[in-house]
């Protein structure tokens, strides 16, 4: 549905999304179809940034430790009670 957006528009989305960290995957994967210029129009240094992680998104998401888990929760037992 974004491929339908101008590159302009298109890249405004993919920075908004990628900003947020739940929106992550989905504003690479919009970086993708853009330029760079539009990107580095859109947000400068960071659209370069943003053009390059889109471009090896699999090995930025892997290292990205915003997308792991916080914590692991423990399992809920009633043993003790």
């Amino acid at each position: 549905m974004a491929c339908a957006l101008p590159d302009e528009d298109r890249s405004r989305l993919a920075v908004f999304c990628y900003r947020r960290t739940h929106l992550r995957r989905l504003g690479l994967a919009i970086a993708a179809t853009c330029s760079k210029r539009a990107l580095v129009e859109e947000s400068g240094h960071a659209g370069e940034l943003i053009h390059f992680q889109a471009q090896n998104m699999e090995a930025t998401l892997a290292g990205d430790r915003y997308m792991a888990p916080r914590h692991v929760k423990r399992p809920v037992s009633l043993y003790n009670c």
